[in-house]
């Protein structure tokens, strides 16, 4: 246990540099083991998850995860003790994932730490996502305004206004962003904000944009309409923005977490932050699955201080050496994810590029 309490302030920061300062397993198990039996103490839904599965004593990989979607049934910190309440933007049927928080320092902390370009920035940061005053309770709304303000520079914008994204506003601001002396670009969006961004551009725009261009995609369609292969969305990013797949990146998170994983192409492999594992787990028999093959993902989130340090997704993925490759949401699970917040806006009614 820590000898210090995560309900102050006090303690929240300290165990933010704790965290900040792992740089191997033997450090992630102790601070893991540490803020499970904290969990276990202070949420009756871990508590009763730690007496049913008591094997995470021996094996840090074994820590007993929550399910994702119990986010959606009970309340794992009372509304009268948060500050912060993200939502999933979620689902098409039912009630949205609430994941409630103190205060987002542990948020904000993870996303700072875990920007994977810092070395180059500040950007012109352009985000094809509502800002978080649009959209209150999108932790993605939030991860990005938070960047703004630590990685981006006075042209950094919103391309998302009335409920759309404005591809015209994008496009003009790129036409000022293409000189020499023009700064990093990032460009954010989900991958359903990127097609109805070339469905409006049609064969009539292109651009070559610099090297020095980042393109991040920040998650899928889950099931939902106008979906692209992979392969296809990325091969349309490279086309319109004149970039090489190197230059796009995805973004793996989710509301139910603090950090984020990335990777880097199409065929990339998604790294975590230190503070942060993700381990793919045979469904069959619950333990890791060896390299090459695939699992469920299970997240173990040292910055989910307010929630479960350990949260069972039904995304697939193949285990790497190095980290692992997501392969989607398993087969006729609940659509989710951050693009319904643009697609709940827009009206079907281009053509099919």
């Amino acid at each position: 246990m820590p000898n210090f309490t995560l309900h102050t302030k006090k303690g929240r920061t300290q165990w933010a540099k704790e965290i900040l300062s792992i740089h191997s397993d033997d450090q992630f198990a102790i601070a893991l083991h540490s803020l499970f039996e904290f969990q276990s103490q202070s949420t009756p839904a871990i508590c009763s998850l730690a007496k049913s599965k008591k094997e995470h004593t021996n094996d840090w990989k074994q820590t007993p995860a929550l399910p994702q979607k119990i986010f959606k049934t009970i309340s794992l910190l009372s509304s009268s003790k948060a500050t912060i309440e993200f939502q999933t933007s979620g689902t098409t049927t039912g009630s949205p994932g609430i994941h409630r928080m103190r205060d987002d320092l542990l948020y904000q902390t993870a996303t700072q730490h875990g920007f994977p370009w810092k070395e180059i920035s500040p950007f012109s940061i352009l985000s094809l996502h509502p800002n978080s005053q649009t959209a209150p309770h999108s932790s993605l709304s939030a991860m990005i305004d938070h960047w703004f303000k630590l990685y981006g520079d006075s042209s950094s914008i919103h391309c998302f206004d009335n409920g759309k994204v404005n591809s015209e506003k994008l496009w003009s601001s790129l036409q000022k962003k293409r000189g020499p002396q023009a700064p990093p670009l990032l460009i954010i969006g989900t991958a359903f904000s990127f097609v109805h961004l070339f469905e409006d551009w049609g064969i009539r725009r292109r651009l070559k944009l610099p090297s020095n261009t980042v393109i991040m995609e920040t998650g899928g369609y889950k099931g939902r309409s106008r979906e692209l292969p992979k392969q296809e969305l990325y091969r349309l990013i490279q086309n319109y923005f004149g970039v090489q797949d190197s230059q796009i990146w995805n973004e793996y998170g989710m509301c139910e977490l603090s950090s984020q994983a990335y990777a880097q192409g199409v065929n990339g492999v998604h790294q975590t932050p230190p503070w942060a594992r993700v381990i793919m787990i045979d469904p069959r028999t619950g333990k890791e699955v060896p390299i090459g093959k695939r699992g469920i993902v299970k997240w173990l989130d040292l910055a989910n201080v307010d929630s479960s340090v350990g949260v069972q997704t039904l995304d697939f993925a193949i285990r790497h050496r190095s980290g692992f490759q997501l392969l989607g949401r398993a087969p006729q699970t609940e659509k989710r994810g951050c693009s319904l917040i643009v697609e709940r806006e827009i009206v079907d009614s281009s053509d099919s590029i």
